[in-house]
């Protein structure tokens, strides 16, 4: 379980991660959002990624931002003044603080500013309050800059000790590698979309307006982040190429789980591999020679927005990645249908077997579309037939009725059973060119051990 701690976290630095940890840090001492916002979730995981992977510069730009937060919340009480506080802060509990922190600023000070970072609830008020009540902008600086190393820093150590000593906290760390840092984006957009339904549900609107100003809300937030996330973001990049991989025989297929899955924790469904190509043709003439239309893929091809509407508009929309062995599928088609239905198939180079090109597919029959979790956010994706033996049966069909068709096999080569998203026979369907010296009779695999994990 250690070792898994430890590969979530060395794994987890990236432009966004790096760009969300600063952003929850910068927002922490903001002036109106910053009760709502938990600095604390951003230290400590940049603590934890720093001492797993040696990353240390996530930490300095956490503490940075910090305290640009904390000068942009100080600049902004300069030129607001404190009766912006009052019209933020309605609540008698907030005056109540707000009237400490006043007393406690006018008494100590820059010194104040410091100890303000280890009150909580306070720390977020004192930068305004400061740039309201005309504390030296130098002095307040300085000061800032020490709090955020004591205040920020005891968070920072914390979530360093945690990853380093994870046998220490396992439980606790385990429970937040699985849980919280792989599903940062939907635990953002959900505290995003908790505020603007505070917000929401604190005006004077009627009930009914309420209700749909929540679900607009709701809308805007899934739109967006999914423009962002597909059009505007590198989370499609492609990845470090693996070494080419040998086997023996096919046999050895069956000694793991052959799963894609749209993402690495288990919340993502996975759609198990049910096609093995052999011979030096590829997949992809094999698919265009029985007459199946080419798919765009997010991390082989340049998509933009008005390209995927053209792609909708002629039936073709992208097909969404999914990533077996940590690799997206070099190739995807489709058989002619409509947006919501169609049969469609994903190829991935897998190495040679008996010197021979390999190559895995999973075909699979879209049903319907449906909201489902990809990656790192809830998208609006294409929701599976569960029967996937069908979609492989119409293939082996299709295949089987060419002029010269390859060799066809059936080899029990993964559990059978029902899933969470699919029901299978376990069987991969063996697609051998006659060009490939592969004997099919040497194919029976009785005895192989099966696996049984990961199969949810």
């Amino acid at each position: 379980m250690w070792d898994t701690l430890s590969l979530s976290l060395a794994e987890l630095p990236s432009a966004w991660t790096y760009m969300a940890l600063a952003t929850i840090a910068f927002l922490d001492t903001q002036i109106g959002i910053g009760f709502f916002v938990f600095g604390e979730v951003a230290f400590l995981a940049a603590g934890a990624i720093g001492a797993a992977t040696g990353q240390w510069d996530l930490i300095a730009l956490v503490l940075l931002s910090a305290w640009l937060g904390d000068m942009a919340s100080f600049i902004l009480g300069q030129r607001l003044g404190p009766r912006a506080l009052l019209r933020v802060m309605r609540r008698q509990k907030h005056r109540r603080a707000l009237r400490r922190a006043r007393h406690m600023l006018g008494t100590h000070g820059a010194k104040f500013v410091v100890i303000s970072r280890l009150l909580g609830p306070v720390a977020w008020i004192t930068p305004f309050l400061a740039g309201s009540l005309g504390l030296s902008r130098l002095r307040f600086g300085a000061a800032a800059a020490l709090g955020i190393t004591l205040g920020a820093g005891q968070f920072l150590l914390l979530g360093a000790l945690g990853a380093t000593y994870s046998q220490v906290f396992g439980a606790v760390w385990a429970w937040i590698a699985l849980w919280i840092l792989p599903h940062w984006v939907p635990v953002m957009l959900l505290m995003a979309f908790a505020l603007l339904c505070w917000r929401i549900w604190r005006s004077d609107r009627s009930h009914g307006r309420r209700l749909c100003l929540a679900g607009l809300a709701a809308g805007a937030l899934f739109l967006s982040s999914n423009m962002v996330y597909f059009f505007a973001s590198n989370a499609h990049a492609k990845p470090e190429p693996q070494p080419i991989a040998t086997h023996k025989s096919l046999c050895e297929l069956g000694q793991k789980p052959l799963l894609a899955r749209p993402g690495e924790t288990p919340l993502h469904l996975p759609q198990p591999v049910n096609i093995a190509m052999i011979g030096e043709r590829s997949p992809e003439a094999l698919m265009e020679q029985l007459g199946w239309q080419r798919n765009m893929t997010f991390s082989r091809d340049s998509i933009g927005i008005l390209t995927y509407i053209e792609l909708l508009l002629a039936g073709t929309p992208p097909v969404s990645e999914l990533y077996l062995n940590g690799q997206p599928a070099q190739s995807a088609f489709q058989m002619p249908g409509t947006l919501s239905e169609r049969l469609h198939i994903r190829w991935w180079p897998a190495g040679q077997v008996d010197g021979q090109p390999l190559y895995l597919g999973a075909i699979s029959r879209d049903e319907e579309i449906a909201i489902k979790y990809y990656r790192h956010i809830p998208a609006l994706l294409h929701d599976i037939d569960p029967d996937v033996d069908a979609a492989r049966a119409t293939l082996a069909q299709q295949i089987a009725a060419l002029p010269i068709a390859p060799d066809l096999h059936l080899e029990p080569l993964q559990p059978a059973g029902e899933f969470r998203d699919y029901k299978t026979d376990g069987k991969l369907l063996i697609v051998a060119e006659a060009s490939a010296d592969v004997d099919l009779a040497q194919l029976t695999c009785a005895g192989a051990p099966m696996p049984t994990a990961g199969l949810s």
